[in-house]
């Protein structure tokens, strides 16, 4: 079954072809983009469309704050200066494609019929009037309304273009991580069972809405990494020397043991540097949240600053487990 992200990226595909080569009415269009942002669920957007489709709400003689934001959205709003204020056209699309339609077919029809006067005749006829300024007045209505048509397209057009974009990149971004993940869950497997387990308990406290199953999150990430340093680099009851400065790489060392390890396999000098980096900012925030949670308190931590934690995590032991 396709997902819902991927139903979206190929309506919006459709949507975008539809409007670009007119194969549909633009009503037709609209329906489609409801369609679209409730896939993605974007509860503004269908907000907006609903009052599109279902005629702009009013209150006595007024527009809603609702129905006149949706018009804004829509490029309906026009400075009138005759009035000096800003006013909105209402008519809903469909009624402006059956105008056009309906004046195209007067057009037609309101041509000058062929006259013939006779040169020979002593008293000419009056001439009967053209159907110039008819032809004229219909001409400029078509033009009026086709403009609004085209800045209600060119809204819908611009809020379908930038989802489709932002539903590729999402794609892209998901399969590169798709494909790390599963270089690392194969490797992680074999290093250390448990901390594949642990993950797993990580993706269902992320589901919660309990700011405490997040902070668990975060804590995990922090067991996750010393599973993998005491399969990588055991504990060590001496200190190891950096120079003429002793590291302890003891049971709680977990983050000093991490870079050891690293700097024992591999051979470039800058990718060390950059991991061990990552390897004490991760520590430090993992400790901070750990050590919180140790006193008694509850540090704050989003939804959000959790699933950067425990992605953050999952790179750098798919960098460290590289080597």
């Amino acid at each position: 079954m396709k997902s819902r992200l991927d139903e979206a990226l190929e309506l919006s595909e459709e949507i975008l072809r539809n409007i670009e080569l007119g194969e549909v009415r633009l009503q037709t269009a609209i329906q489609k983009t409801l369609r679209l942002a409730r896939l993605i669920n974007d509860m503004e957007a269908v907000d907006w469309i609903r009052e599109e489709l279902k005629g702009f709400s009013r209150k006595e003689n007024s527009l809603t704050n609702e129905a006149w934001e949706a018009c804004k959205r829509s490029n309906r709003v026009y400075y009138d200066k005759e009035k000096e204020k800003e006013l909105a056209f209402t008519q809903s699309v469909s009624v402006l494609e059956e105008l056009i339609a309906a004046l195209k077919e007067r057009m037609k029809v309101s041509y000058d019929p062929n006259v013939s006067v006779s040169s020979q005749s002593q008293y000419l006829p009056p001439l009967p009037q053209g159907n110039g300024p008819e032809r004229r007045g219909i001409a400029q209505n078509i033009a009026t309304y086709t403009e609004q048509i085209e800045k209600v397209k060119s809204s819908f057009y611009d809020y379908v273009f930038n989802i489709n974009y932002e539903l590729r990149f999402s794609n892209i971004t998901e399969d590169i991580f798709t494909r790390k993940r599963l270089q690392v869950d194969e490797k992680l497997s074999d290093i250390s069972p448990e901390a594949v387990r642990k993950f797993v308990s990580v993706h269902e406290n992320l589901r919660s809405s309990n700011a405490e199953d997040w902070a668990n999150a975060v804590h995990s990430c922090r067991r996750i990494l010393k599973d993998i340093a005491d399969e990588l680099y055991p504990p060590k009851e001496e200190p190891v020397l950096i120079g003429d400065r002793p590291i302890k790489v003891g049971e709680d060392q977990v983050i000093n043991r991490l870079i050891q390890y690293v700097d024992s396999k591999s051979s470039s000098s800058r990718y060390e540097e950059l991991v061990g980096s990552h390897l004490k900012y991760l520590g430090e925030r993992l400790d901070s949240v750990y050590g919180a949670a140790n006193k008694g308190t509850h540090a704050e931590v989003s939804k959000e600053e959790a699933e950067r934690y425990i992605i953050f995590t999952y790179l750098l032991i798919g960098d460290i487990l590289s080597l």
